[in-house]
């Protein structure tokens, strides 16, 4: 360890990620074996398979969906940690899961972006934690890591997403912590598609429950 690790380690110490407890990051060996990973799940939407599932609607801009946790108990409480706390040692502990099975299973993609983060919130948290996720995941398949999107926050709560370049043809593979409703990955994923993109797949952290996707975003329309 160098000295400057040394320092680190004493200013911000290695916690759980959701008691907080000293120790290697994301969790505590109790919290650990309260982590679900989600296991065998449909490839559109990462809805855990066996029986009937509302999938992704037919229009949807999102080819298919990896996710590694069950959004819930200490694993939303960690990525919350992570992602608001400023807690970000714990991002490379949380992604492996997720780029482990994405190396396994690799999508026919060109570049890996993120769904980025309006630089007020930026700012308030220090870092796009989603650009981080990227980045990580992107080294992982050995491909590269691109700045895509612009976002802008929106006075009704929606953040709103547009291309920085032209993109004819180029299927992305598109990164966030969370996958909720489904709202903000259609929208960034149509950002993509409307600049030319060809086929776009989403990974995520975490999938928070197995509704309906996309639902919000249709009824805006």
């Amino acid at each position: 360890m160098t000295p400057w690790c040394g320092v680190l380690e004493l200013l911000a110490p290695s916690r759980c990620l959701s008691c907080r407890a000293r120790g290697p990051a994301p969790w505590c060996q109790d919290c650990h074996a309260e982590v679900r990973v989600l296991g065998a799940a449909c490839v559109r939407c990462s809805a855990p398979k066996g029986g009937a599932h509302a999938c992704w609607p037919a229009d949807a801009p999102v080819t298919g969906t990896v996710a590694a946790y069950d959004y819930r108990g200490v694993v939303a409480t960690a990525i919350v940690t992570a992602k608001l706390a400023g807690a970000h040692a714990g991002w490379p502990g949380l992604v492996a899961p997720l780029a482990a099975r994405l190396q396994a299973d690799p999508p026919p993609v060109d570049v890996v972006t993120a769904i980025t983060t309006p630089a007020t919130r930026v700012r308030e948290r220090g870092r796009d934690h989603a650009v981080l996720l990227a980045e990580l995941v992107a080294g992982t398949l050995g491909l590269p890591a691109h700045p895509l999107l612009e976002a802008v926050a929106g006075r009704d709560g929606r953040d709103r997403y547009r291309a920085r370049h032209r993109l004819p043809g180029t299927d992305v593979l598109l990164v966030d912590d969370v996958l909720t409703t489904g709202a903000t990955a259609w929208r960034a994923a149509a950002a993509l598609r409307a600049a030319g993109a060809g086929v776009i797949h989403l990974a995520v952290l975490a999938r928070a429950g197995t509704h309906p996707l996309g639902i919000a975003v249709r009824h805006a329309r």
